[in-house]
């Protein structure tokens, strides 16, 4: 942890669309192709490669769920370069190429590269960083003639002030959030609330030193973790269902750009997509203009505040690709390990401090309130061990679902850095086996038919023996691999614990669902109400107007629906409203709405609650195929036009 800024210049994720470094099958048969998997794409990046090294091919694969990739290396079968949100040793050790003899393992800042070597040896790099704090909606504040606030009792109670105003408030009725959903980003702001009072002074410099030895632990020094998220919850400030990932998460940008939200823990990216979304707010005719600042980490003790700082996340090389991509894709970490380099992922990634030594920096990312804790030495330099402060966040988000206690959370994450991940992390009990790999692959299951959604659906239609099953993309959060099928798999499937309901609908009602479920599926980021079928084949055509896409809807023989007709359906009790439809819950099924009591029913008629989530129905699956490992093809359930032109 440095305090100045110049020793500190010294990832989080998540189901997509080839773009940016994208598909591109045409390239030169002589060209390496170096292949990335990440939640976005590297277009300024690809540009630079590309026209710096005539013999590679860089290509990028969107994949929002961070734990897709792991799951893949695991199976052989991993991106060439390998992207983390922080840094596992167990991971390196495993996965990546040592890069100490390239020279970009010594172009970066000395203190964070020693923090990430492994036994003298270099495995990543940091991207760009980003600052973290509270993004404050100033001009709320200003219209309330209210001060920042400059301690975390202040911060509750401005909230509280401006709620009782009506200001910055949605209709959730709260007006605080937490960046996403994202495991990482939770951690990073219990991480930081613990920063003024704690780690930022001489006896948690200690502390830290000493758990990193495994010498100290966090149940005996963080029990005071949870004290500002609870008083949020409490005077209904922050929607802890979802924080529990019980509902969907806040749209943060929107609503700070529609200033439906006051404030919001984020990073430097979020503090510039606020800015951008204002703007189109006010041309819209949505919103007035919003000034927005960048608060740090207060104290509860009279202590001075920090920010918080850390790499977006880091990259290596995969060890188990071929000799000749390992020596491709260490070129592309020299080239990305330069000024160009640098510029164009910051580009590309839209985020600002560099950890390359004696970069330039234009300061066009810094948020505005940050220079002057810059200034004054207060960042905080994260420097946490392995993955601790994502299952940090993954626990903590149990405990926001009521599944564990604090105790058991500040108990969970020193186990999982003690014992070893292996130890926590996965659930190895054989449920099943598959003949065939099952590919989530470029948000395939929110856009088209895929050999995984037709598995899937065809599992909920034999367990819950209903004639139509449907199950919706954005459910399906990893892939299935040939062989072995452990608990751990199904999990990482299908995390949610939504409920599989029967639900009885005419045929018109049949017809709307599935007209919304194609609605945004030709989107760069296709939404997940797209529709995985069994017992059903619909066609659509993608490139037309939403509202206007679906042709024809038939049973499996061909028959057309009879939208008069009365048809029983499996699908989950989300789309049926029981977590509502603020936020984007239930994925714009209003038609079919059946618990939320705000907004009228649909032409729906429950017919059986079945009390199984979707990983109950494959492990029943599997329990009853257990003689025989499971298989499935392609048969033309859906169909695209717009793809058949």
């Amino acid at each position: 942890m440095g305090k100045k800024m110049s020793a500190l210049l010294c990832l989080a994720m998540l189901a997509g669309l080839a773009v940016g470094c994208g598909d591109k099958s045409g390239a030169a048969e002589n060209k390496t192709v170096v292949s990335i998997l990440y939640m976005s794409s590297f277009p300024e990046l690809e540009e630079l490669v590309e026209s710096t090294y005539s013999d590679i091919d860089l290509q990028c694969e969107i994949m929002p769920y961070s734990t897709e990739q792991l799951r893949r290396l695991r199976k052989g079968n991993g991106p060439d370069l390998v992207i983390t949100s922080q840094p596992s040793s167990a991971e390196m050790r495993q996965y990546l190429a040592d890069i100490s003899d390239t020279g970009a393992s010594s172009a970066y800042d000395g203190t964070i590269m020693k923090q990430m070597m492994l036994e003298g040896k270099s495995y990543l790099l940091p991207l760009p960083g980003e600052y973290s704090g509270y993004i404050v909606n100033e001009t709320l504040l200003e219209q309330a003639d209210l001060p920042l606030p400059t301690n975390n009792q202040e911060l509750v109670s401005t909230l509280e002030k401006l709620k009782e105003l009506g200001l910055g408030v949605g209709e959730d009725d709260t007006n605080f959030a937490i960046q996403s959903a994202y495991f990482s980003d939770l951690g990073m702001f219990y991480l930081g609330y613990m920063v003024p009072d704690f780690l930022g002074k001489m006896e948690g410099v200690k502390w830290l030193a000493d758990y990193r030895n495994k010498v100290s632990t966090i149940a005996e020094s963080w029990g005071n973790m949870f004290d500002l998220t609870d008083s949020l919850i409490e005077k209904g400030l922050l929607d802890k269902e979802a924080l529990g990932g019980q509902r969907n998460s806040i749209r943060s940008r929107q609503r700070m750009g529609e200033g439906t939200l006051v404030a919001v823990f984020g990073n430097s990216t979020l503090f510039s997509q606020c800015q951008e979304e204002n703007k189109t707010a006010v041309t819209e005719g949505k919103a007035p203009n919003y000034s927005y600042r960048m608060l740090p980490f207060l104290s509860d003790e009279g202590n001075e505040p920090w920010l918080i700082f850390s790499p977006s996340a880091y990259i290596g090389v995969n060890a188990d690709a071929s000799e000749e991509k390992q020596e491709a894709g260490k070129r592309v970490l020299e080239l990305l390990s330069t000024q160009e380099g640098q510029d164009a992922v910051m580009e590309d990634m839209k985020m600002g401090v560099s950890c390359l030594k004696n970069y330039e920096s234009d300061g066009a990312y810094i948020p505005a309130g940050v220079d002057e804790y810059v200034e004054s030495g207060y960042i905080y330099n994260v420097n946490f061990p392995d993955k601790i402060i994502e299952y940090m966040g993954s626990s903590a988000q149990k405990m926001m679902a009521d599944k564990m206690t604090k105790e058991e959370v500040l108990q969970a994450v020193d186990q999982y850095y003690y014992e070893g991940s292996e130890t926590v992390d996965y659930n190895l009990s054989v449920v099943g086996v598959m003949e065939k790999d099952l590919l989530l692959q470029n948000f395939n299951v929110r856009r088209e038919e895929t050999e995984l959604g037709n598995f899937l659906a065809d599992c909920v239609a034999e367990v819950t023996g209903a004639p139509i099953a449907v199950v919706n993309g954005g459910s399906i959060r990893s892939s299935l691999y040939a062989g072995e099928i452990y608990g751990d798999d199904l999990e990482a499937l299908f995390p949610f614990d939504n409920q599989i309901v029967i639900m009885e609908m005419d045929g018109q009602t049949l017809w709307d669902m599935l007209d919304n479920s194609v609605s945004n599926c030709s989107d760069e980021f296709p939404g997940g109400r797209f529709l995985q079928v069994s017992g059903l084949r619909y066609t659509f055509d993608s490139s037309k107007p939403a509202g206007d896409r679906l042709c024809e809807v038939t049973l499996p023989d061909g028959t057309a629906i009879d939208k008069k007709e009365k048809y029983q359906i499996a699908l989950n009790n989300y789309m049926t409203g029981t977590v509502g439809y603020s936020e984007g819950n239930g994925d714009g099924y209003t038609m079919l709405n059946w618990y939320d009591s705000t907004l009228p029913k649909g032409s729906v008629v429950l017919v059986e609650e079945t009390n199984l989530t979707y990983r109950d129905a494959l492990e029943l699956y599997f329990d009853k195929h257990e003689d025989k490992a499971a298989g499935v093809e392609l048969d033309g359930r859906i169909a695209d036009l717009a793809l058949e032109q």
